[in-house]
């Protein structure tokens, strides 16, 4: 009975710790990657790789400062509305006057204005 046991100890010993006959090749085919997906820049060739990285650049960089600094309007509703029913004096009291505008051709607008 106890070669028996000596034997089956030895046969479970052998197929726990000795490797069964493909074990190599299950080894390699989990070290060896398997098909990633292909990302943007594995589908690009080689040579168009900067170009697309540069326009991608560009084009984030416009939208930035396209983010950050809008386009202001030349004039608001508000200012579009008033400037239909007011004499150019009075749309030069009320609206933003013009950078160019001196001190002479304010007194000039005021000026000119009959006094009621």
């Amino acid at each position: 009975m106890n070669s028996e046991l000596n034997n089956f100890f030895k046969e479970e010993q052998k197929r726990v710790f000795e490797p069964g006959p493909y074990f190599t090749q299950r080894v390699m085919a989990r070290l060896v990657p398997g098909k990633q997906a292909a990302g943007v820049w594995d589908v690009l060739p080689n040579a168009m790789r900067p170009i697309m990285a540069v326009a991608l650049l560009l084009l984030f960089a416009v939208l930035a400062v396209q983010i950050l600094m809008p386009v202001e309007p030349t004039r608001g509703a508000i200012e579009a509305y008033v400037k239909q029913d007011l004499s150019p004096s009075e749309q030069m009291l009320f609206a933003d006057a013009p950078d160019s505008a001196g001190a002479a051709q304010i007194e000039e607008f005021l000026v000119l204005e009959p006094l009621p």
